[in-house]
């Protein structure tokens, strides 16, 4: 997992500069476009993007925010202002790496409103931490038949769509809220691209063999700070 992990802490620490990229030549500084759905309102989104929502008013002129509306094309811009109310760690407890190693993966990802979903509807084959010849299993293997759909765990931004990671094939990653990532591997075809923004549930993939795998299966990786997490401790 060297090469896959290297790559992760870099999107990250890239400030996701794949999904500001795109828009460099956007007025109002750095930031992304966002295309209203159904359901998106000003306080979420500005949760998603970790910006505020009178970030977003600023930077959209005559912007109704009680009134959004399905296609509406939103510009978000990054470092915008103080972090919303209730999207940083609860009870004012300041955490350090320690800590979170010793707390269970589904509460460090509450407090900061988040809530993975299985990705796949499969057969778990190889589980998290097991020995791997000189390493140990970073994520979970699900075996599932070609062409299962792969969902999105949570929503969250596109940072890796491709296919250079060597034995992984096909590769998404997908940037959460805070300090959050999820990785799904062996793809057959993706429905996303970097950059992108996704919501929780949304198909992005199909399940395949691509890479060093010999029968279809997702590989699913739920990092925080980098730092690998059993999986199916961080789901329902």
């Amino acid at each position: 997992m060297g090469r896959l992990t290297r790559v992760v802490a870099l999107l990250l620490l890239a400030g996701l500069a794949a999904g500001t990229l795109a828009c460099s030549h956007a007025p109002k500084g750095k930031g992304a476009w966002h295309v209203v759905k159904p359901g998106d309102t000003l306080w979420r989104l500005s949760q998603r993007y970790e910006t505020s929502v009178g970030a977003i008013e600023d930077a959209n002129d005559d912007l109704d925010a009680r009134s959004l509306r399905v296609g509406q094309k939103l510009w978000i811009p990054r470092g915008g202002g103080k972090r919303p109310s209730g999207s940083a760690p609860s009870a004012g407890r300041s955490h350090t790496l320690e800590q979170d190693a010793g707390e269970p993966c589904d509460a460090l990802a509450r407090q900061e409103k988040l809530a993975f979903e299985w990705p796949v509807l499969g057969h778990l084959s190889s589980p998290y931490g097991v020995e791997r010849g000189n390493h140990d299993h970073d994520g979970i293997d699900l075996r599932a038949e070609e062409g299962t759909p792969i969902h999105a765990a949570e929503a969250g931004r596109v940072v890796y769509a491709g296919d250079e990671l060597g034995d992984y094939g096909k590769v998404i990653i997908i940037k959460h809220l805070g300090r959050w990532a999820t990785v799904y591997a062996h793809n057959r075809k993706h429905f996303v691209d970097e950059g992108e923004f996704v919501e929780k549930g949304d198909v992005i993939a199909e399940v395949g063999e691509t890479g060093n795998a010999s029968a279809p299966h997702l590989h699913f990786e739920v990092r925080r700070n980098n730092a690998t997490r059993d999986p199916q401790s961080c789901l329902p």
